[in-house]
């Protein structure tokens, strides 16, 4: 069973944007609902604050979660056109963030140089951005 939801309410809705990191580190804001992020051998995963699924309602996924971490759809939303992130957007905002304790500004030449779909080569300060 899906749950419908009826509103959504992303940065654009705001009169100032998100931070980056707040966009690009956050799985609030990535629709996966509060919890943490790591990155590890397998890619990134995500252990969710809510680990108890409220069955009762005949779902078995947290209630804050709009998609799980594989770019699942989790819920509907009353809009046709409005949509989670998928699991390979999802992981590509996930890689801006690796990368944003250091290049904090869009006028750093790293991030002059970002390509969509495609992360630069990890600086040595950025182990962890690191393909597994």
């Amino acid at each position: 069973m899906r749950l419908t939801v009826s509103w959504m309410d992303p940065h654009t809705t705001q009169p100032k944007g998100r931070s980056c990191p707040d966009c690009h580190q956050t799985p609030r804001a990535l629709g996966l609902g509060e919890g943490s992020l790591h990155r590890g051998p397998g890619g990134w995963a995500f252990t969710p604050a809510l680990a108890a699924r409220p069955r009762l309602l005949g779902i078995d996924h947290p209630l804050d979660a709009f998609v799980d971490a594989n770019g699942t759809a989790l819920v509907h939303t009353s809009r046709p056109d409005l949509r989670p992130l998928g699991r390979d957007e999802i992981r590509r905002v996930l890689d801006v963030g690796l990368c944003l304790p250091c290049h904090r500004d869009l006028r750093d030449p790293v991030m002059r140089a970002w390509r969509p779909g495609r992360m630069p080569r990890p600086c040595r300060h950025a182990p962890a951005a690191a393909r597994p």
